[in-house]
């Protein structure tokens, strides 16, 4: 009988702990608008789907879609957390919402929750979604060490395919020099390639494999996370993808 209440005090103990962690109103609105204002534009669409995944795991790809036109629009690109009004602006009609400047501002102030006149992407979600900030910001987003080792190699890939994106398109159809001085170029650029592809190939293939070990992950709560860095994966492979004939002119 005492090993039971002990139990019992034990459960009591956890909830109450459980209870405390729940943020309130003010907590959760002031949590919410520092994510919108530091966090970059993947981060808050992935913390979206995190916190609804259930609910609108169908519209991952849309989110996906849309989260690149914010990149687009930044001038910061996938750094950027937030659109200012004309941005903001051009994103509602890119998503066909074509209104006049009057029913233009009367949307943004209801999308602009913490009133700072900017459009973070968690808020577009949130107006366009018709969710509660409360609810969101209280539901658990998961932790994973592979995700977060793959999230890493996605800031890699990205840069390596950059890198290799360059030096293709500097001597795309041009002839490779025989001598002199642009050819001593060529060589050193060619060398700079085969490594950046080396190094993506690699860097894809670790991605891959933590991916691989976070799906496998029952307990794993982040599955918006998942969803979205399985998508980067794919996005980087349709990159990688070697160009057929691309050298054929310079080999």
């Amino acid at each position: 009988a005492l090993l039971t209440f002990e139990r019992i005090t034990l459960n009591v103990s956890i909830m109450a702990e459980q209870k405390q962690d729940v943020m309130d109103k003010k907590t959760a609105m002031k949590e919410f608008a520092a994510i919108g204002q530091k966090q970059n534009f993947a981060y808050q669409a992935k913390f979206f789907l995190n916190a609804f995944w259930k609910e609108h795991s169908k519209e991952a790809e849309t989110i996906f879609e849309f989260t690149q036109q914010f990149v687009e629009l930044n001038k910061k690109g996938s750094k950027g957390s937030v659109l200012d009004e004309f941005q903001a602006h051009r994103l509602l009609e890119k998503q066909g919402n074509v209104l006049t400047v009057v029913a233009m501002r009367k949307a943004l102030k209801e999308i602009d929750v913490d009133t700072d006149n900017k459009m973070s992407l968690l808020e577009y979600c949130v107006w366009r979604y018709k969710v509660d900030i409360v609810e969101m910001m209280n539901r658990p987003q998961g932790v994973s060490k592979e995700l977060e080792a793959c999230e890493e190699k996605i800031q890699a890939i990205q840069a390596d395919l950059k890198k290799v994106a360059k030096y293709k398109k500097k001597w795309d159809g041009k002839p490779a020099p025989e001598s002199g001085p642009k050819k001593i170029i060529y060589d050193q650029d060619m060398m700079i390639l085969t490594t950046a592809e080396k190094t993506l190939t690699q860097n894809m293939d670790f991605a891959q494999r933590k991916l691989n070990a976070a799906q496998n992950n029952k307990d794993l709560v982040a599955a918006g996370k998942t969803w979205w860095i399985k998508r980067e994966i794919e996005e980087a492979k349709k990159y990688a993808a070697p160009k057929k004939g691309w050298r054929s002119n310079i080999v």
